[in-house]
């Protein structure tokens, strides 16, 4: 008979941190930017944007899309996709102004985020009751993700958007939620020895994004721009532990995936996240 200790190496090994391929740091560039914000003048978004962001101050190609010059989502998109940018500005609610819903992007920004590969810089407040950018520039970026291990675009994106000598956080935050399910399996299977199992699972979820933080941060410290690089990897509510780390390191800009390789709809956390932290700049990819 199996004994205990070769059942649970023998589920230790089903976890064991495969090889990865190391991280690439690359500094992406960003020419072109539209402004969509509908009757919104585009010309003070822009002024906030480059005090906001001093690294895309350099940008010379600034395209506004008024409200007049589309009526749906479908000519936006046509006109986005006819004249790429490398960067589209908006606002959460776009011409939706009377309508305020409250737990939702509006049509037009969720469209934006999943039918194009164009970074979307999403400004505070909504398209009725703006929120103005900082006057101060942006010295800490926190980069979000529920599997940062390998996701290279998303923290090159991060450090892309950080002023010189300010603070990344690449946070890696395990569903709480979805851990106690994977437990609760384990409970059931009576080959496996469960406290034992837990903590293998949980160390070893937790060490691959440690792992791969600290990969990022050789790489970055060699290659990458004068930031200051910090992290934080743990296990919880998604929601409550970000809103919790943005206020604490008093974050000034929010970098998350919206696309989700199994589905056409918004990434779920990426979309909680989106509708429930209004007032804080987002920067979906």
């Amino acid at each position: 008979m199996v004994d205990r200790r070769e059942q649970i190496d023998e589920f230790e090994s089903m976890f064991r941190r495969s090889e990865r391929e190391p991280f690439v740091f690359a500094d992406l560039p960003i020419r072109s930017v539209a402004v969509v914000t509908g009757d919104e003048s585009n010309e003070s978004v822009q002024a906030a944007l480059k005090r906001f962001l001093p690294r895309i101050g350099d940008v010379v190609d600034w395209r506004a899309i008024g409200s007049d010059d589309y009526s749906s989502v479908a000519e936006l998109l046509e006109r986005i996709g006819s004249d790429p940018v490398d960067l589209l500005v908006t606002r959460r609610h776009l011409q939706e102004e009377f309508l305020s819903p409250q737990h939702s992007l509006g049509v037009y920004l969720d469209e934006l985020t999943q039918r194009t590969l164009v970074p979307v810089l999403v400004l505070p407040g909504t398209a009725g009751t703006p929120v103005p950018l900082p006057t101060e520039p942006c010295r800490r970026v926190m980069v979000v993700a529920d599997h940062i291990s390998g996701d290279h675009r998303l923290i090159n994106y991060g450090v892309r958007m950080c002023s010189e000598g300010g603070s990344v956080w690449l946070c890696h935050i395990e569903d709480d939620d979805v851990f106690r399910r994977y437990v609760s399996a384990i409970e059931r299977i009576p080959e496996i020895a469960t406290e034992p199992a837990e903590e293998l699972l949980s160390s070893q979820l937790l060490k691959e994004a440690g792992d791969f933080i600290e990969s990022c941060f050789q790489t970055l410290k060699e290659t990458g721009p004068d930031v200051v690089l910090e992290s934080e990897v743990g296990m919880g509510h998604h929601l409550t532990e970000y809103r919790r780390l943005i206020d604490e390191h008093t974050i000034g800009l929010l970098v998350a995936n919206t696309k989700d390789d199994g589905q056409m709809a918004m990434h779920g956390m990426a979309y909680s996240l989106s509708v429930e932290l209004t007032d804080v700049p987002m920067l979906l990819l």
